[in-house]
């Protein structure tokens, strides 16, 4: 047995871990940094900065939305290529590959930054690579030819060798990651696949070399412990195939005994002892494994082993007591399991595992990291360690999310709706004064008293009739002055004196008035300017009062239908929402109870192999109680 030969796994693999890799999209080192400008950190455009904000606070669904509206409404101009990068990796996390792809696409024809391209040839690798096009992924990823970020440019190679076991092409595997040299937390995992990779080409003698430097390695994080036990598991049972049962042994004692490989580690030992007939050797792990938690089938398979080994020495009694033991727990487990699947097909498995659920985590980061307590979900572990599963839950998590925004915009509209009678009401209250000041306006007649001004000004200017432009003083005194020239006794040859003197004032008023003619003359075509203008914002407001008078109504009702349009809408989009979650919850139910069938299956294969275990001991004895008495006879 080989457990796992076919899995590979990278950084941030855990039990409930998604399978394969698991550095985010959007990171570098474990943090998603994909969102930051790819030229630069500073954000140049608010709304951007918002959709980043939301990003970050794992509000993936906010984030989304505010940069759908930001870049349909051109607001993000100095962030095109990086806010769509985001874009394409928030439909990629939403399982919208095909949306994901076009964007990245898109972005190869459009960008020519290195930086850029590098990382859409990436994500595009990576989204037909979770589409299981592997042959396109690896098109894709060969395509990439400079810097990526740290994390995505210590993934690359990771994806690749994946994407070139899914082909069968473990050659290419093996030269991609032999020697390769990467950032130290990623190491052993290349180390670990190289060693499936050698393993499946049966170069074993290199497979094993790789395995067993990963198995001694020094390893600073429980992730890293975990990988170097799997690596020592793997190691024992090929020698365990080969029959090198004494290297085996050894090796499997490397496995921590309360690490998750800890059960089949214990199994493989006894069996490397019973392998060389030491079944007092053996007793001892298997043993241990039957005090521990019948889920793993390890300790499932121990039950078989103990008796077996007791028969082979010649304990027979207790053999048999071990075959009765082992049927008796058989029997429990799989009542059990048929209360489990029972209970599965209830159809309250997905909503019990989602109960706890915070709503608030975004889709990025999360996963199931604990199941609730009940008798199903106690066989289900492995399953739920599964990507497949994980990422139904995801979807399920996903829908509900949908659907409780929808819920939320639902409720909503009856408040746009009284937002909207309201504002019909309040224009009802406010229709007649309106109406009666644009009527009053008297716009044409401001128009006409204009005209008439300006046409006096150009008058004044062809003429230079400083006298136009004299004050109300000026005016007075010189329409005085004016009146008194025109008297007879001003006129006659008598006036002497007084003659001189209208004629001094006539000409000092003449000369005050040219002399302040030019700054008058430019101050009223100042004016002149200034009463345009206000006429021209007079008219513009009495427009818009017009067209508000006849397109707010109008506007209003067409609100309220849009929001009347909505109502349905939103049911019907509930309604599919609805469907497409009871279908994938019904899925996810069938994956369970196939999960439990197969559980029960193997019960039931244990269970028979015990029966006929046990009858071959009783059929012994029996047989030995009947030549008894032929041998005493005989003596």
């Amino acid at each position: 047995m080989f457990p796992n030969r076919e899995s590979s796994t990278g950084p941030g693999h855990r039990r409930f871990r998604l399978g394969g890799l698991a550095v985010l999209l959007l990171g570098a080192g474990g943090t998603a940094t994909a969102a930051a400008p790819v030229s630069g950190s500073v954000v140049r455009d608010l709304y951007y900065g918002e959709t980043l904000f939301h990003f970050y606070q794992d509000e993936h669904f906010d984030a989304l939305t505010h940069l759908l509206v930001a870049r349909d409404s051109g607001r993000v101009g100095n962030h095109e290529a990086e806010s769509e990068l985001l874009l394409g990796g928030l439909y990629l996390h939403y399982g919208q590959h095909v949306r994901a792809e076009q964007i990245f696409s898109r972005l190869l024809q459009d960008s020519s930054e290195p930086m850029v391209r590098n990382r859409a040839w990436f994500y595009l690798g990576k989204v037909r690579y979770q589409r299981s096009l592997h042959a396109e992924a690896l098109d894709a990823f060969d395509r990439v030819s400079g810097d990526l970020p740290a994390g995505l440019a210590a993934e690359l190679p990771m994806l690749k060798a994946q994407a070139y076991m899914a082909l069968g092409r473990f050659d290419a595997a093996v030269t991609l990651l032999d020697g390769w040299q990467g950032p130290e937390g990623w190491v052993a995992y290349a180390r670990y696949n190289l060693g499936v990779a050698l393993a499946r080409l049966d170069r074993t003698e290199e497979a094993i070399s790789q395995l067993d430097r990963l198995g001694r390695s020094p390893a600073a994080t429980a992730e890293l412990r975990d990988l170097r036990d799997k690596a020592n598991l793997a190691l024992g049972y090929i020698w365990l195939q080969q029959g090198r049962d004494s290297e085996s042994r050894p090796v499997l004692s490397r496995v921590r005994l309360n690490g998750p490989f800890s059960a089949k580690a214990l199994l493989g030992a006894g069996w490397a002892d019973a392998a060389t007939q030491d079944y007092r050797a053996a007793l001892t792990p298997w043993l241990e494994l039957r005090e521990r938690d019948m889920l793993d089938s390890a300790v499932q398979e121990s039950l078989l082993a103990i008796p077996y080994a007791w028969a082979k020495l010649d304990a027979h009694s207790e053999a048999a007591a071990g075959y009765q033991a082992a049927l008796a727990a058989y029997d429990a487990e799989i009542a059990r399991l048929d209360v489990a699947i029972a209970g599965s097909r209830s159809g309250q498995l997905v909503p019990a595992m989602l109960s706890a659920d915070d709503a608030r985590i975004g889709r990025w980061y999360w996963q199931l990291e604990e199941l609730p307590d009940s008798v199903e979900n106690r066989y289900l572990y492995d399953l739920v360690a599964r990507h497949g599963f994980q990422e139904g839950l995801r979807n399920v998590r996903d829908l509900a999310a949908l659907s409780a925004n929808l819920d939320e915009w639902q409720s909503k509209l009856a408040t746009f709706e009284e937002m909207v009678n309201t504002r019909r009401m309040a224009y009802g209250q406010r229709e007649g004064r309106v109406a009666a000041g644009l009527d009053q306006a008297g716009i044409d007649g401001l128009q006409a008293r204009r005209d008439a001004l300006a046409a006096h000004l150009e008058r004044v200017a062809q003429s230079r009739d400083v006298v136009g432009l004299a004050t109300t003083e000026e005016l007075d005194r010189w329409q005085r002055i004016e009146a008194l020239g025109a008297s007879p006794a001003l006129k006659s040859e008598a006036a002497g004196d007084a003659g001189e003197r209208y004629r001094l004032l006539k000409g000092v008023l003449a000369w005050d008035m040219d002399r302040d003619y030019q700054y008058r003359l430019w101050q009223q075509k100042r004016n002149l300017a200034q009463i345009d203008a206000l006429l021209a914002k007079a008219r513009s407001a009495h427009a818009s009062g017009t067209a508000a008078r006849q397109e707010t109504p109008a506007g209003l009702d067409h609100f309220s239908a849009r929001i009347a349009s909505l109502g349905p809408r939103i049911s019907r989009m509930q309604a599919a929402l609805a469907r497409d979650r009871s279908r994938e919850e019904q899925r996810l139910q069938a994956m369970a109870i196939e999960a439990l069938g197969e559980q029960r299956a193997r019960l039931l294969s244990y269970r028979v192999q015990a029966q006929f275990a046990l009858a071959t001991i009783y059929d012994r004895a029996a047989a030995a109680a009947r030549t008894a008495p032929a041998a005493e006879d005989a003596r």
